[in-house]
């Protein structure tokens, strides 16, 4: 009896089924069952008597009614999770559908759906009931926390039969990618595109009129326009002159360029000045682009992985998702960084360095790449390392800085307010298709966590 008992605690696994979405397996929950089982099979066999017959058929109709029940379940109840929207930011509201269908005429007397996803601080594991022939659909929804990539899934669903005597385990490999955007934020006045000269320093976002391939209105012909700019349209619309007016082009490229020294940040969290780091670049990239500009990021200590200088807001989305997967290295300072700037940024090329750094290293190859090619079109965001819990004088040292010839602007913690479920609504990212084929991203504002709102 003894070796059939440890016999039996060894298998627990009696049926297996693989299908395209999961691997489904039935396992003994109740060993005990099956060891009296055959305990009472051979009380029969050595002292027949009703009573052993009796408890023989009467626990063998249950273990095999159980098993019926369970490869009942095994086979005619699916699960299936589906995320509301895949591109989200810090501070929205990450929602997800979760359906269990039963196509059997047996109940599912209960489910437990265990999740092993990595998503921070998000669970949707829970028990639940399902009736014949019906659907049970539940929504689990987090707020996101913290930007980056993550892994919805593995997942599996676990069931049993009404005597507790087997357990059916629906093992589901599917994952997911969620990527968590940095949240954007109302740029500080202070780092806000300039609209006047410095000097006789170039603007740094200022364009430059050209004939370029867009066209945005007509004039009437002044005395010196080129003929060739001549509108013939509007000119025999009107019966008069009128020319072209061309759309400003970027006379040159706007490199974001962030301190990834890991010990120059300080703070913890979204508090950080790594954080606001990231939200600052991602929301001048947002305006820059918006505005038709060029713009790249040195997002890595790879030459080779910068996010090359581009136009448009399709290119929005490769730098959020850079931003999102940013890290800091501790092997690399902003030294190293400029020094590799030098082999991508031309003379024609603007560059905003972002750095809570206050130290006198990095200015010394600041002014190498300026005094080499880099004469204007330069801008530093200092973070002030004080408004982060660290130390050090930010606005004496931009006097230092400007005393270099290095334009600087000093923003603080709270100068960065991100635009977030936080502080307003909770928005959300929606994908929509167009009957050209073209894939359009739209937001549709949801309810607040907060009834505060600073916007």
């Amino acid at each position: 009896m003894i070796a059939i008992a440890r016999r039996l605690k060894n298998v627990s696994r009696l049926w297996r089924m693989t299908r395209p979405d999961c691997v489904t397996v039935i396992e003994v929950r109740q060993r005990l069952a099956f060891v009296s089982l055959a305990g009472l099979l051979v009380w029969l066999v050595i002292l027949p008597n009703s009573l052993a017959l009796t408890g023989l058929v009467l626990l063998g109709s249950l273990t095999l009614i159980g098993f019926w029940w369970a490869r009942t379940m095994a086979i005619k109840v699916s699960c299936q999770r589906e995320l509301c929207y895949t591109a989200v930011q810090v501070g929205d509201e990450l929602e997800e559908s979760i359906t269990l269908t039963n196509r059997s005429g047996l109940p599912v007397v209960w489910a437990e759906f265990v999740d092993r996803s990595e998503f921070p601080g998000y669970s949707a594991s829970g028990v639940s009931i399902v009736e014949r022939h019906e659907v049970n659909q539940w929504k689990t929804q987090t707020i996101c926390t913290r930007r980056g990539v993550f892994m919805l899934g593995p997942w599996e669903i676990r069931m049993g039969d009404p005597f507790g005597l087997y357990q059916v385990r629906q093992i589901y490999h599917q994952q997911n990618e969620i990527l968590v955007h940095p949240p954007l934020a109302a740029l500080p006045p202070q780092v806000q595109p300039h609209s006047k000269k410095v000097g006789d320093l170039r603007p740094l976002y200022q364009p430059l009129s050209a004939e370029t391939i867009s066209i945005t209105t007509t004039r009437p012909y002044v005395l010196g326009d080129p003929l060739r700019r001549v509108h013939w349209r509007t000119t025999a619309r009107h019966n008069d002159l009128f020319v072209k007016v061309f759309e400003p082009e970027a006379s040159s490229s706007i490199w974001l360029v962030p301190d990834l020294d890991a010990a120059a940040h300080v703070g913890e969290g979204n508090a950080s000045s790594l954080e606001t780091m990231v939200v600052l670049l991602a929301s001048l990239a947002s305006q820059l682009l918006n505005e038709r500009l060029s713009v790249g990021l040195l997002a890595d200590v790879d030459a080779a992985k910068a996010i090359l200088p581009q136009y448009g807001s399709a290119h929005f989305w490769t730098i959020l998702r850079a931003l999102a997967l940013l890290q800091p290295s501790r092997s690399h300072t902003l030294v190293d960084t400029l020094t590799m700037a030098r082999s991508l940024i031309s003379a024609r090329d603007s560059m905003v360095v972002i750095t809570p750094s206050l130290s006198p290293d990095w200015p010394q190859a600041l002014k190498q790449l300026m005094g080499r090619e880099h004469r204007s079109g330069l801008e530093v965001i200092l973070l002030d390392p004080v408004s982060f819990g660290g130390s050090g004088d930010a606005r004496l040292f931009a006097t230092l800085l400007a005393g270099q010839g290095i334009l600087s602007n000093v923003v603080r913690r709270s100068d960065v307010q991100p635009i977030s479920g936080t502080y307003g609504e909770v928005r959300r990212w929606e994908f929509k298709t167009l009957g050209t084929g073209r894939v359009v991203v739209s937001q549709t504002p949801r309810r607040a966590v907060s009834p505060v709102a600073s916007r």
